[in-house]
């Protein structure tokens, strides 16, 4: 069984110590007991005020419900708080996931209590513990009475350390960056989260730093890394979801505890929540109802100033010193960075690793980069747009879109009758939008110098006409305005070719492409580059029946994409010639689904990223490590000194390499891990121990990372990679294909065969090429190869075909290794 589901009693945690026979903490303290818990179900309530009567009869310790202390004329968190404050151990049951439990956690913890947390054992909390994971990795006591809760609490503080969690997860925190906000997006797209994001993108643009915890890339991040996250922000911003979507209770519970713990280290907090969020009643008043764009933008404006003013006065003051650092002086030094590009812009420079692909990128050509998630497309292209920037001569536009009415354009994509229609508006669509975005950043950059834009000049003209022509908004919300814009121009009557097409160009500002095109030859002709880089289009890529209107719009883009840089380099007596480059950062999956839709798909100049050399692979922590040590440091030094040398016979970073997906993010999440476990521990440098500690904790990382990643995409996913928990590591596919059709909904053959080709392109199976070889292709090119090479080993060995499950995710599904 995985650990977390053991149910005999684990260590609580971070629960206190002491003389159990006089009840002392410390020896010079008497034990105060605060119990929170959900008041419904009302049986499970009713258990835990049962456990809170047999502690107080025991002798053993005070103990208090939060119930027992009414907030009569008084909002219910304070009183909450302040009986927190006054405890010295706190037992919180988090059954239900509450949210106001939740919060409470994180504001015990933050205030450095010992804290115990309960689950009153049933199938359905079970696995929604196993789901929330943000504990995954610490004790918890499991019970079924009152009583049972009582007895292993009491006996779990007579063996407990008298180290609080606090003491644990607050060896490696940094509290360096003063305007700073931390950030958490829900998991769905709503006009809040876009318009959220769309607003703390701005801050980021202005200079602030943002931390955002992006479900995709930081679902199951570990708790380390969310507390230090708040603590070295000034402030943070939270997003609640409503009950409508998906994954809304784990969300909200995450969430709450983050926000109890800002509210317990004094960071300004706004909570954010849509009207039809029902969240608790406790701490309802520091809520903030999102009504529209207009009065939040004033929110955070306010909020983040007066977060920044009382974080530099703070500073200035030092009120709150830092805590002390108890890091063992071998490993005080290991700082690895986030292991999310768009977190690190700031320090990319310092360690950045220059490949091929970001070689291509600085050149002047168009190219589509192609690559999984955490491969570095977004750490290529903000490093490239900081290169490209120190030259002068050249002008660079980002356009990462946070998200964009996709399903709009894809609902006006399939009103048109015919291939030539839906090609001629993808075509217009997108030249309008990056026409417009080269002209809009050409301002901007004129803006930003000491001397502006002069009057009467080619600049001044083309300022001009994108006011007339009301083209002044960001990317996002002239992509939403096209949609609307279209949609709107379709309607009625039938018409013919010729006029639908006239209507689709009329819609998309009639002849402001050609107009723009003439402005910018004459703004822009002493440039030396115009580089166009476009990111994270894949943001809206969902799961519909839609897929292959969504495929047409991308691949419409990557079209464009050479035929833009071809008409900036024509020149006439009307026409100035631009040298515009445009390189667009793709997700292989979705490229190769977009692929199939081109007519001329080796016409589409494409880059693949891809890690399968470990040397290149390893100068990702090298430069890390050296962005930090003595000039003339060997990057070698990491390994001999500050990790031992091997594990089960092979050399650490080897056994590394082995476990994890080949991917910097993976690996720099795999190290950190490694580092703090043996700071937790005391270790003078990363042991053995450690290192297994930070597989555990990888592992739950990477399946979590995938099911969000392709979850949207993959029909039940999440149902399929947990039905093989417990399985051997090496199957043969007809065993596989009977685990996959036990899940309802993939009962038939034919669909089965497909979830089992899904599994493979995204790497949680690999196939037998040959004797005891497993390939792992993560492209369409390489999956028929190997498939070809498995049926072909397969007659030679008179076997059926065999299927691996990838190292990364053995371990949280306790897959059991085999010999080959």
């Amino acid at each position: 069984m995985i650990a977390l589901l053991t149910e005999c009693l684990l260590e609580p945690i971070g629960s206190g110590i002491g003389n159990p026979a006089t009840g002392k903490l410390g020896g010079n303290m008497d034990y105060k007991v605060f119990l929170g818990y959900s008041k419904k179900p009302a049986d499970v309530s009713q258990e835990i005020q049962q456990a809170a009567a047999v502690i107080n009869k025991s002798g053993f310790a005070e103990a208090k419900t939060w119930e027992a202390n009414p907030a009569t004329g008084r909002i219910i968190v304070e009183t909450v708080l302040k009986d927190i404050d006054d405890s010295t151990i706190c037992l919180f049951d988090v059954t239900t996931l509450s949210e106001n439990v939740l919060f409470e956690v994180g504001y015990a913890f933050s205030q450095r209590k010992h804290i115990v947390l309960s689950v009153c054992k049933s199938s359905e909390a079970m696995h929604a513990w196993r789901a929330f994971d943000l504990f995954s990795t610490i004790g918890c006591i499991f019970y079924e009475t009152g009583n049972e809760l009582a007895y292993k609490f009491m006996t779990g503080i007579e063996e407990a350390s008298d180290r609080t969690l606090w003491d644990d997860v607050s060896q490696a925190l940094d509290r360096t960056v003063r305007n700073s906000i931390f950030y958490v997006p829900t998991y769905h797209t709503s006009e809040a989260e876009r318009n959220l994001r769309r607003m703390v993108g701005k801050e980021r643009d202005l200079g602030t730093k943002v931390t955002i915890a992006d479900p995709a890339e930081h679902g199951s991040a570990s708790l380390a890394w969310y507390v230090n996250a708040v603590y070295s922000s000034a402030a943070t911003l939270l997003q609640m979801s409503g009950e409508r979507h998906d994954r809304n209770l784990l969300h909200n519970a995450r969430s709450a505890f983050i926000a109890g713990l800002a509210r317990g280290l004094e960071r300004p907090l706004l909570v954010v929540v849509e009207d039809d969020y029902r969240g608790p009643v406790d701490y309802k008043d520091i809520l903030y109802t999102y009504n529209s764009k207009k009065r939040l933008a004033e929110k955070l404006s306010q909020w983040r100033e007066q977060a920044f003013r009382a974080w530099n006065q703070e500073e200035s003051a030092e009120v709150h010193p830092a805590p002390k650092i108890e890091l063992a002086t071998e490993l005080k030094d290991l700082k690895f960075g986030d292991y999310v590009a768009e977190n690190e812009s700031d320090t990319l420079d310092e360690y950045f690793v220059e490949t091929a692909e970001y070689e291509a990128v600085l050149n002047e050509s168009s190219v589509v980069f192609v690559g999984r998630k955490g491969m570095g497309k977004s750490a290529n292209m903000i490093r490239a747009s900081q290169v490209l920037r120190d030259d002068k001569r050249n002008l660079v536009c980002v356009v990462r879109p946070t998200n964009y009415d996709l399903d709009g354009l894809v609902s006006v994509l399939q009103s048109l009758g015919g291939d030539g229609n839906q090609s001629f508006l993808v075509e217009s669509f997108w030249r309008f939008l990056l026409y417009s975005e080269i002209s809009l950043e050409a301002v901007a950059a004129a803006d930003r110098l000491p001397a502006g834009i002069g009057n009467g000049t080619p600049l001044a003209r083309l300022r001009d006409y994108l006011t007339q022509n009301d083209i002044a908004e960001e990317f996002s919300v002239r992509l939403e305005r096209v949609i609307e814009s279209v949609r709107r121009d379709m309607k009625g009557t039938a018409r013919t070719i010729e006029q639908q097409r006239e209507r689709i160009a009329q819609a998309l500002h009639g002849n402001v492409v050609g107009n723009l095109r003439k402005l910018l030859g004459e703004a822009l002709r002493d440039r030396h580059r115009v580089a166009l880089l476009v990111d994270n289009l894949d943001s809206a890529w969902t799961k519909s029946a839609q897929l292959q209107s969504q495929a047409v719009l991308l691949v419409g883009l990557l079209s464009t994409v050479s035929r833009i840089a071809e008409e900036f380099q024509r020149e006439n007596n009307k026409l100035r010639s631009v040298n515009v480059t445009v390189s667009v950062f793709l997700r292989s999956d979705i490229y190769d689904e977009v692929i199939k839709e081109a007519r001329e798909p080796d016409k589409v100049n494409t880059k693949r990223i891809d890690w399968n050399q470990p040397e290149l692979l390893k100068r990702v922590m090298d430069e890390r490590y050296l962005s930090v040590r003595p000039k003339g440091t060997s990057p070698d030094e990491l390994w001999e000194q500050y990790f031992c040398s091997d594990i089960d016979g092979k050399p650490t970073l080897d056994y590394i390499l082995s476990t994890i997906l080949h991917r910097p993010r993976d690996l720099v999440f795999f190290c950190k891990e490694a580092v703090f476990s043996a700071a937790n521990a005391r270790h003078l440098t990363v042991e053995e121990s450690d290192v297994k500690e930070a597989k555990k904790k990888y592992s739950k990382f990477a399946l979590d990372a995938l099911l969000v990643e392709y979850g949207s995409t993959m029909s039940h996913l999440e149902e399929v990679v947990y039905e093989f928990a417990g399985c051997p590591s090496i199957m043969p596919k007809s065993e596989i294909m009977e685990v996959i059709q036990s899940i309802s909904g993939l009962t038939d053959e034919g669909w089965a065969s497909q979830c089992l080709e899904g599994l493979l392109k995204i790497s949680f199976l690999g196939i037998e090429v040959r004797g005891g070889d497993f390939a792992y292709p993560d492209r369409a090119d390489d999956l028929r190869k190997a498939k070809i090479l498995a049926r072909n080993t397969s007659r030679r060995t008179k076997r059926e075909e065999r299927y691996e499950f990838h190292p990364a995710f053995r371990d949280f599904l306790e897959i059991e290794d085999l010999p080959l």
